[in-house]
């Protein structure tokens, strides 16, 4: 009995020690190792708490680029830059084909800075015609000047320069290839002779004679006129002084310079500044890397949008 009642009390005191331990549950070994390696070394516990936060909240990875968002990237890219340049293809294009019909091939422009670009500059005539009573004629591209004013209209290529002195005021001529022009001393037309109200159909030459008429080579027969109207033949061995070439002043040339400054065709200009030929040596290479840019912005466009229409029925 006594020995009985030894083991009844044996198990119990058993019960109660197991009852009194610590539960331990799944995860708690290291749970436990953390706090004792904490209690014993303070700072590690801290970097290891540190550690496991940092893994804890780190961000999810980047999802890898695929081919559809890499083309995306750079359609987006190549559309600003393209931009631009195809906005003013575009305009200078209409510009262009409305040309003749606005009057863009008979405008001329002289900005100084668009001449730079085509390296042009103002370039006075060195030479010119000579007449009695200090009267002189020259031209430019886009004027004819007597004086240093220009005429109204210009008198395009002219052969030689006259001036009668037995007639006052005195005529002054301007002779072309297949017309006379008759000028007042101010500038102003008097009249405009052609055959066959002149002797001649074709003018070589034009002088003055030693009495101070005009003289007309027509290859042939030569004629003379006091007033530049009436005409009759002139010996063939009168002495006339032929009209020529000559060299300028400076003060001429300078006189000249106003009117000498270089002018280009607005029709011009546009051509090329839409072919990129205006900008220099690499304008055209930019042009065409703005048009490859527009052929790569079409096929990615409709790649793209292929690839986004075999998506939603994918996943439709």
């Amino acid at each position: 009995m006594k020995n009985m009642n030894t083991r009844i009390i044996a198990t119990a005191k058993e019960e109660s020690l197991a009852m009194s331990e610590p539960q331990i549950a799944v995860g708690e070994p290291q749970r436990s190792a953390r706090r004792s390696i904490a209690a014993a070394h303070p700072a590690a516990g801290r970097t290891a708490d540190a550690h496991h936060a940092h893994h804890a909240h780190r961000a999810p990875a980047r999802p890898a680029r695929n081919l559809s968002l890499t083309l995306r990237e750079w359609h987006r890219r190549a559309g600003l830059f393209a931009f631009v340049f195809m906005a003013w293809l575009g305009v200078s294009g209409v510009l262009l084909n409305q040309s003749a019909s606005w009057g863009f091939d008979a405008v001329h422009v002289r900005w100084s800075w668009l001449m730079a670009l085509y390296g042009l500059h103002a370039q006075p005539p060195h030479d010119g015609y000579l007449a009695a009573g200090d009267h002189w004629l020259a031209t430019t591209p886009d004027a004819t000047l007597l004086d240093g004013k220009p005429l109204s209209p210009a008198i395009p290529n002219p052969i030689g320069f006259g001036a009668t002195s037995g007639a006052v005021p005195p005529v002054l001529a301007v002779a072309t290839a297949d017309s006379l022009v008759l000028l007042k001393p101010d500038g102003s037309r008097l009249d405009e002779l052609r055959a066959p109200m002149l002797p001649v159909g074709h003018i070589l030459r034009i002088g003055v004679t030693s009495s101070g008429a005009l003289a007309l080579d027509g290859g042939g027969t030569l004629y003379q006129s006091a007033d530049g109207e009436t005409w009759s033949a002139l010996p063939a061995n009168a002495a006339v002084h032929w009209s020529q070439p000559e060299p300028l002043s400076s003060a001429q040339r300078a006189a000249t310079l106003p009117y000498a400054r270089p002018s280009v065709p607005l029709e011009q200009v546009l051509i090329d500044a839409h072919s990129g030929r205006l900008f220099g040596r690499y304008g055209p290479y930019v042009i065409d890397a703005a048009g490859l840019a527009a052929l790569a912005l079409s096929i990615s466009g409709i790649w793209m949008m292929w690839r986004t229409r075999q998506n939603r029925r994918r996943y439709a």
